[in-house]
């Protein structure tokens, strides 16, 4: 079971100013962070008092370029105003998120049966058949990585890649060199 603290991905993923692999960065675009959350779902109920809230049944969360659809989102706002949110899926499904790049015309996509963000430690999680990919302005494949958990830190622009119990234990990438760089 997850923590408050731990708490995370759709609402909170709203906050992501723009995920990038590593290797590749970018400035990050608080501007996105500003923008109104539009939710659609079957079903919500938001209690102000905690400051929490619950979408159920084809969740769609969009804010600026981010894009997020799983079957359930639990949010959270710590009293210092952090968010956090968990998205998950039913059955087989993968959660669902992509976010255009500030200052590129290349898109993130990510996906796994669980999607966690962490608002105060700058943490994107996806578990269980968790991938993400950048594509370049035709859709074209740039990088992957695939893995059982994988986390990125906002700040530092790490992937890290960790093996979780009954996974398949194993980080595949596919890295496209720069050549801008030569």
């Amino acid at each position: 079971m997850l923590s408050k603290k731990n708490i995370a991905a759709c609402l909170a993923i709203a906050l992501l100013s723009s995920a990038n692999l590593p290797a590749k960065t970018t400035k990050k675009a608080p501007n996105e962070r500003a923008l109104p959350l539009k939710v659609e779902a079957d079903s919500a109920v938001y209690t102000d008092v905690t400051q929490t809230s619950l979408f159920k049944g084809r969740v769609i969360l969009i804010q600026g370029s981010m894009k997020i659809e799983a079957d359930n989102v639990e949010t959270i706002v710590d009293p210092e105003g952090y968010q956090y949110a968990t998205a998950t899926m039913n059955g087989n499904g993968l959660v669902k998120f992509e976010q255009k790049r500030q200052g590129t015309n290349e898109t993130i996509k990510g996906q796994g049966k669980v999607l966690i963000y962490d608002g105060k430690q700058n943490l994107v999680q996806f578990s269980q058949t968790a991938q993400m990919r950048r594509l370049g302005a035709n859709g074209n494949l740039l990088d992957k990585l695939d893995g059982d958990e994988l986390v990125y830190n906002q700040l530092t622009e790490l992937f890290e890649s960790h093996a979780l119990p009954g996974g398949t234990g194993r980080t595949r990438m596919i890295i496209t060199p720069n050549t801008q760089s030569k």
